[in-house]
């Protein structure tokens, strides 16, 4: 997911920037399933397209497919991830594209879980001409969440955080401030409606009580509300916070060291919960997540959650909206960790990959250093 650029753009085949722009209307459903799109071409011509939008619903391939019926047969077939060759809650695509007569398949990149040697070797051995992208870049970062749990055994962590001019997070501590405006507002409802899952920790629950919904301009909830959990170690966030009293889906991730009772109320009151070992610390937390289906995950994160995933290494992105006045000596900073520096000198662990400006407040992205910019080389 990138906030002001394509990674598409790059891509010289339009099947497969079509298929590309297909896929990403899956976002934000698929999890623990990729996001795939498929374009199914007869004689030069689109007869068919589908993309993945939902786990356990059919897959891009098998959408096409169903919409093509004869036209399929002999057809050429865009596709931004390899082909399954295995049986899930679906059939194996391979055999369905096998079944309809589809000639030739151009495929994004390959599928790190096929097993037996891979969807592309399977067609191939039975005659169907495979093709694979000058570049799968592209298509990596499109499902860089869905290879970050399937490597990683984790979610992708998004890191989100507003801050002033000075870099404080908050007006007065445990007090709950308005730090941007609008655009501030708008970039966090975006990243909200696009992400698997949305997450804060009990502290900000106790101070700013949020719900965690994504909204519309007008303040209406949005047609799609990303999962919601709460993170917590150690304590509990009282059961009529907002999260947990207004009847939507919402889960309680904690550690073993929480007392059973505390729990056990949590579920009484229809509250999903996560029990992870205490000695697996934050990295015990996002397993459990990644457990539970969530392929990317958005912290709106406090100073304690924020230097704890930083000194984890577990941010894959920080995304931060800064609006334009000062906090002041009062405020919070945002981070309470240790510096990063060789004695005098600052030691760089993010690059920034994008920037913006929305409605009066500054947007800027951030990746660890290891990693190029998303879309770069494409």
């Amino acid at each position: 997911m990138t906030l002001f650029s394509d990674p598409s753009v790059g891509l010289d085949d339009p099947m497969m920037q079509r298929a590309y722009a297909l896929a990403e209307q899956g976002r934000g459903t698929t999890s623990p399933n990729p996001l795939v799109g498929c374009v199914l071409v007869s004689e030069g011509r689109i007869v068919a397209e589908g993309f993945h939008a939902r786990a356990g619903g059919p897959h891009a391939e098998a959408v096409a497919l169903a919409v093509a019926g004869p036209r399929a047969s002999g057809s050429h077939a865009y596709v931004t991830l390899e082909p399954c060759a295995h049986s899930g809650r679906t059939p194996p695509c391979v055999d369905a594209l096998l079944a309809a007569g589809v000639a030739e398949v151009t495929i994004g990149m390959p599928d790190p879980t096929n097993e037996a040697g891979g969807g592309a070797r399977v067609l191939e051995s039975a005659g169907v001409r495979i093709h694979w992208a000058d570049d799968p870049a592209p298509f990596e970062v499109q499902n860089e969440a869905w290879l970050t749990r399937v490597r990683q055994g984790r979610p992708f962590v998004r890191v989100k955080v507003a801050v002033t001019l000075d870099g404080r997070l908050a007006l007065a501590a445990r007090r709950r401030s308005a730090i941007t405006g609008d655009g501030g507002r708008a970039i966090t409802m975006r990243l909200r409606r696009e992400a698997t899952a949305v997450a804060v920790g009990a502290a900000t629950v106790d101070v700013d009580d949020p719900r965690l919904t994504a909204r519309e301009p007008d303040g209406s909830d949005s047609a799609r509300t990303p999962r919601r959990f709460v993170l917590s170690r150690t304590s509990v966030p009282p059961l009529r916070s907002c999260m947990f009293a207004d009847g939507a889906d919402c889960t309680f991730v904690t550690s073993t060291v929480v007392p059973a009772r505390a729990l056990e109320e949590l579920r009484a009151g229809g509250v999903r919960v996560l029990v992870y070992p205490y000695t697996a610390s934050l990295r015990g937390t996002l397993a459990a997540i990644a457990e539970d289906g969530v392929n990317d995950i958005l912290v709106e994160a406090g100073p304690s959650m924020l230097s704890a995933l930083w000194d984890g290494g577990l941010i894959d992105e920080l995304v931060v909206v800064t609006a334009g006045g000062m906090g002041g000596n009062a405020a919070p900073p945002l981070f309470l960790g240790q510096a990063d520096a060789e004695g005098g000198t600052l030691v760089p662990r993010f690059v920034p990959v994008e920037a913006g400006i929305v409605q009066g407040d500054a947007v800027t992205v951030w990746r660890p250093q290891r990693e190029r910019a998303p879309g770069k080389g494409m």
